[in-house]
């Protein structure tokens, strides 16, 4: 059986500020793409770049919320959010109680849409996982011994009798807590945060690489020479756009390095997966001496 929890209004709050976040960045991308290249435009750039994040960050929040459901069969209360199932055996709890007035530790800004949705404590409950949308105290508490699970289904009764009947059947297997992850980026970068880190390396290489061009345009000269013979006269002079290609290179190395490393990875060659998106950092690092020489 599927049991929805009580919904929240949070969601929808939620919702909407991701929507205003994502119209903010179209009009700053609009706003960047109608001025000459200078350190304005970069600055609305990077603006928007650094807020992509935020906005992944909050649209996840408010799909977790969006997709929180309890399911009850005969072996365990499996709860399911977003890319994620929590399995909490049947015949591994302990006890079920509505909630306590407990003071649970304070949800962070991180946890926003969804403040009960989140790992917590209380002083007489250590070990606390809040899979829930509404306060502590208006919760199902499902204690497993090591860990207390609550919940906050729409029909408690309902629930409460769903498993009470499921467990006076018996189990059909034997299941342990766990948790599991579905998305792709949890199965091309398992538990390890190395793949994270070169590629938010990699970005901020490309992000450089760009805001030293774009910062120093305006005062560069329509005609800057890019190679010298080796009397030092120059021989080969070209328009200053000609500098964005050492950016380019920096971004498609990024690009075509990210996504055959991912697609390593997704096949567990994690050692070529690393190689190739630390390859794309010393490619990006070729690339801002090279244009170090070239500026004036």
């Amino acid at each position: 059986m599927v049991f929805k929890p009580i919904p929240c209004k949070t969601r929808w709050e939620g919702l909407l500020l991701s929507f205003w976040i994502g119209l903010i960045d179209i009009l700053l991308l609009y706003w960047a793409m109608q001025r000459a290249t200078d350190t304005v435009r970069f600055a609305l750039i990077l603006l928007v770049v650094a807020s992509v994040p935020l906005l992944i960050h909050l649209l996840y929040r408010v799909w977790s919320i969006f997709t929180l459901e309890y399911w009850v069969d005969r072996n365990a209360v499996t709860v399911c959010w977003a890319n994620v199932r929590q399995r909490i055996p049947l015949h591994g709890m302990q006890r079920m109680v509505e909630g306590g007035a407990e003071e649970l530790t304070k949800a962070g800004w991180g946890h926003w849409p969804g403040p009960y949705l989140r790992p917590g404590r209380t002083r007489q409950i250590a070990s606390l996982t809040l899979l829930a949308t509404r306060p502590l105290d208006q919760c199902l508490l499902l204690d497993t011994g090591d860990t207390v699970f609550a919940l906050s289904p729409s029909n408690k009764d309902e629930f409460l009798t769903a498993v009470q009947e499921r467990f006076r059947m018996g189990p059909s297997t034997h299941l342990t807590v766990a948790r599991e992850h579905t998305a792709l980026i949890s199965r091309v970068f398992g538990e390890s945060r190395m793949g994270v880190l070169l590629l938010g390396a990699g970005l901020l290489g490309v992000l450089a690489l760009f805001g030293m061009v774009m910062v120093r345009f305006p005062n560069l000269p329509d005609m800057l020479p890019f190679r010298y013979s080796a009397d030092g006269l120059p021989e080969a002079i070209r328009s200053k756009t000609a500098l964005f290609l050492l950016p380019g290179i920096g971004l498609s190395a990024w690009l075509a390095n990210g996504l055959w490393g991912m697609w390593m990875a997704n096949r567990k060659q994690f050692l070529g997966a690393y190689m190739l998106w630390g390859g794309a950092i010393i490619v990006q690092l070729c690339s801002l001496m090279a244009l170090a020489s070239l500026l004036p």
